[in-house]
């Protein structure tokens, strides 16, 4: 049993120290599972039993991440940077921007073209897109979907805890099934976070194009 439990634990990416402190947290329960009970610690070297601390310890990290970076943001808030200069604020957008087309000039994934989608729409570009209200739709919920494809291949979503992850995955996958409070939050965040990226997707394909008819003119 002992030797069947020890190749259990190694399935799970934490340290014999995280392990312990995990057993050590769900005895004096301070570790609830994901419906905020607390875990019956017993029989303690049974993998069904340890499954379920090590699994809630993972949430306890993933959630205690969450907290620092809420506690990062709101030090930003309380002191904020020295505010920049209009010399400053141009440099680095300019700085953005050579990025961005030395990017899509190599072929390269660019995660800040989001940028300049409102740039994009001044210049006149992704006008079918923005007049497009249900291709828009379509094109957010597909990146939802990819979105959370992608996390849930993660051992550890950063993002979403394996609740949200599960509870997000049968919404999507029933059309039946109905929004619930208990998912709004993560479903918000994961939205968002998809009209980023069409956002991204679209400068992105827009710039290409740019490049491609600047080319194309230079050699008439």
């Amino acid at each position: 049993m002992k030797d069947t439990w020890l190749l259990f634990i190694m399935d799970y990416r934490l340290t014999a120290s995280e392990i312990f402190q995990a057993h050590r947290m769900a005895l004096k329960r301070e570790l609830l599972d994901q419906n905020g009970n607390e875990i019956e610690c017993l029989p303690m070297l049974s993998t069904n039993t340890t499954g379920k601390i090590l699994k809630a310890y993972e949430r306890y990290k993933q959630n205690d991440k969450q907290l620092e970076a809420g506690r990062e943001q709101l030090k930003k808030i309380l002191n904020p940077e020295p505010e920049r200069s209009p010399e400053e604020i141009k440099a680095e957008k300019k700085k953005n921007w050579d990025a961005l087309v030395d990017a899509v000039k190599k072929g390269e994934k660019c995660e800040h073209a989001f940028l300049f989608y409102e740039f994009a729409i001044k210049k006149g570009g992704l006008s079918s897109f923005v007049s497009d209200t249900n291709g828009q739709k379509t094109a957010i919920k597909e990146k939802m979907v990819q979105i959370l494809a992608n996390e849930k291949l993660k051992p550890n979503s950063v993002l979403f805890n394996a609740f949200e992850l599960k509870q997000l995955s049968e919404y999507f996958e029933d059309k039946k099934k109905a929004m619930t409070n208990d998912i709004a939050f993560a479903f918000d965040r994961l939205h968002a976070m998809a009209i980023t990226h069409v956002k991204n997707d679209k400068v992105y394909e827009w710039v290409s194009e740019q490049i491609k008819i600047k080319s194309h003119e230079n050699k008439s």
